[in-house]
């Protein structure tokens, strides 16, 4: 993984294409900002112009590449945002995280909205690869004292495990691919459904790979018989 730290003004509220737009804010565990990469060869990615209602993408050329990342921290009195990049060596996002140096520009749009946390459940069942971490980290952060949570969390080795503070009462179970390529392994599925499950009601998330992601809805749906209003499964990425 690689932190990139983005910072300056355009973050705190501004006014862009004569919109006045709010400071950047993350109220959701998993929020997501979109970051504009410049297409190969490009120095500049071709932006959107900014309308009261959204982005309009009119603007003649070719759409920059599109790429969706959970913030891992906003710190608006600094006016700075943390993102995630997964080093996986392909991919105009993870090229631009590789290659990016201090002072250099970033484009993002965003956040769109994701979820609140439940306060009504007994407990929270968490799960995903390293795609899913910064989700999973202020999932944990934000739980109150006393949630009891369990987390599975995939990554390729030992090396990629990281520090997830928390107040609650959180059993995180780290699981290593060893060399196996991410998405060509069951791992994650199969932990997930080895994993203890407790009594009472439960809000259940999970994000990563697209088939890892079916095969744990289904369990959840079918086995664990999760209401879907408790139930949040996401497919990040495909393989």
């Amino acid at each position: 993984m690689r932190r990139i730290t983005l910072a300056g003004e355009e973050l705190r509220e501004r006014e862009h294409d004569g919109v006045v737009l709010p400071a950047l804010s993350s109220p959701g565990f998993d929020d997501h900002v979109k970051v504009f990469v410049p297409l190969h060869g490009a120095e500049l990615p071709v932006l959107p112009h900014q309308r009261v209602d959204g982005l309009d993408w009119t603007t003649e050329g070719t759409r920059p590449t599109a790429s969706d990342y959970t913030p891992r921290r906003i710190d608006l009195p600094a006016g700075e945002i943390d993102l995630d990049f997964v080093r996986h060596g392909h991919g105009n996002a993870a090229g631009w995280a590789e290659r990016a140096t201090v002072g250099a520009p970033a484009w993002i749009a965003g956040p769109t909205i994701g979820q609140a946390l439940p306060h009504d459940v007994d407990w929270f069942m968490v799960a995903g690869d390293e795609t899913a971490l910064p989700a999973i980290g202020r999932l944990l952060e934000e739980l109150p004292a006393g949630a009891r949570v369990q987390a599975v969390i995939e990554v390729s080795d030992a090396g990629d495990e990281q520090e997830l503070p928390t107040r609650a009462d959180a059993h995180v179970t780290w699981l290593h691919r060893d060399g196996a390529e991410a998405g060509a392994t069951t791992l994650l599925a199969d932990a997930v459904r080895d994993a203890t499950w407790w009594d009472g009601e439960v809000y259940a998330w999970m994000a990563g790979e697209s088939s890892a992601a079916r095969a744990v809805r289904t369990f959840w749906r079918t086995e664990r018989h999760v209401p879907r209003d408790c139930l949040d499964v996401s497919g990040y990425w495909r393989r």
